[in-house]
Order: structure tokens, then sequence, then C-alpha cells
């Protein structure tokens, strides 16, 4: 039969034996013990480090996903400023924010497609953002030679799309333009304003679109 008092005798040995290591500064288990506790410590003062790098890259790059845009509507002027029917376009300058001064002026090319509907094509081209001037074939862009024609589709150079549109309204006889939003051309040609805002170079369509999340409207 087994010796009760000895199996509780080793324990206590052992119990003993642990505790005289780490009462020996220069003992093996004591050495263990401090090398366990700087790698736990330099493993928390890493993460806390990697933490604080990466939690504001992080928000840095997705907080325009997540942020909204104040907008309102523009008065750009009486209808009957721009001829119905005529294909060309009028260059409007307007204030986008209020009180926004010289930064905040921006132009829109106006086109009268019928007595109450028009087609508003902004000035920005898709590749850099730099302004495009408008001709009697269509866009150009004198930066990087983008080139578009009278529906904002790209005809040649390195723009990824055709160029954005605004919403626009017609509201006690003045026409009203709101938010400006990125377009795309469908398989039948024609040019259609998506639900969407993206910046110059970033395509809304094919498999690099979703590269580029567009914030909310």
């Amino acid at each position: 039969m087994a010796d009760p008092s000895g199996s509780h005798n080793e324990s206590q040995n052992a119990a003993g034996a642990a505790a005289g290591a780490y009462a020996d500064p220069a003992s093996a288990a004591a050495a263990v013990s401090r090398g366990r506790f700087l790698t736990g410590v330099t493993l928390g003062l890493g993460g806390l480090i990697g933490a604080a790098v990466t939690v504001p890259v992080v928000g840095f790059a997705l907080g325009p996903s997540f942020a909204g845009e104040e907008w309102y509507w523009v008065d750009l002027g009486p209808v009957d400023a721009f001829k119905a029917g005529d294909k060309s376009y009028t260059p409007v300058h307007f204030e986008r924010t209020p009180n926004g001064g010289n930064l905040a002026r921006r132009v829109a090319f106006v086109r009268r497609d019928t007595d109450t509907a028009f087609t508003v094509v902004s000035n920005t081209c898709m590749h850099l953002g730099c302004p495009v001037q408008a001709g009697s074939l269509g866009f150009s862009c004198p930066c990087h030679g983008g080139q578009y024609d009278s529906e904002g589709r790209r005809i040649a150079g390195p723009p990824v799309r055709p160029l954005n549109r605004y919403q626009s309204r017609v509201e006690k006889n003045h026409l009203f333009i709101g938010r400006v939003f990125a377009s795309k051309e469908l398989d039948n040609g024609s040019v259609v304003m998506t639900d969407s805002w993206k910046d110059p170079g970033e395509p809304v369509t094919g498999f690099l679109s979703y590269l580029y999340p567009a914030p909310p409207r």
C-alpha cells in the first residue's frame, strides 16, 4: 500500500525547491521567469505601439467612406439664359459653399436639352483633376491631353472614365444644381450619372473600381 505521507513530502520538497529557485536570482528557474516576463512586456509594448500607429492610418483611409457630405442646391439663374435644343455648352461660374471665397468657385458646363431637361457637366478632368475646356466637338484637358466628346465620354488620352455630372432641377423657372456624381458609359454608348462620387483617376466599373470605395452621398 502506498504511503500517502511520501507523496505529500515529495510535493513539499518540489514546492520548496521552486521557492528556493525564485529566492536565488542566479538560479536557472529565476532566469527563465525573468525571460518570460521581459518577453511578455516586450510583446505588450509592441502591440501598443502597433495599435497607436495603425489606428490613425486606418481611420484616415476609411474615414471618408463613413463621412457624409454637406451640400445644397445652387441657383444658376433663369432657365431662359440657356437656349433650348442648342448642342453647345455654356460655362457657368458658381460658388459651391457659402462665403467660401475664391477657392470655392467652380465651373460647370450647362446644356439645355429640352425646356426642362439639362445636362450639367463638371469641368474636372478624370485623369488628375485639371480643368477641362469646352470646344465645338467636346472637351479637352490641356494638362495631359485628355479628350472627351460632347457627352463627356473619353475618346483619347489617360482619363479612366467620363466627366462627372451634376444633379439638376428646375424650380420657379430657375436652374439649380446639386451634388456632383461620377458618370459611367453604358454598353449602348450612353453616359449616365451613378449614385456615387469618386476622385479623378478612380474607375467606377470593373475590378479596379472595388479598390476605391466611394463615400456615402
